[in-house]
């Protein structure tokens, strides 16, 4: 990763997850339950809400680094 990479961080991770929802044809609340967070911090990420912590995103990556 370079620091050019956080700049784009929310898009390109909103990207990663729409790419696995549609490979996978898992939900939004089944991805959040398998990383251990909130759906509901997931959905508002996605819809541009809310933000996620360091902390979720990077149990995010681990769920999707799985597939």
């Amino acid at each position: 990763m370079k620091i050019k990479d956080l700049i784009n961080i929310r898009e390109e991770t909103q990207k990663l997850v729409r790419k696995h929802l549609e490979e996978t044809g898992e939900t939004e609340s089944g991805l959040s339950k398998k990383a251990g967070i909130h759906p509901a911090q997931l959905l508002l990420f996605m819809r541009n809400e809310r933000g996620l912590t360091d902390s979720s995103l990077s149990k995010l990556g681990k769920v999707l680094a799985k597939k």
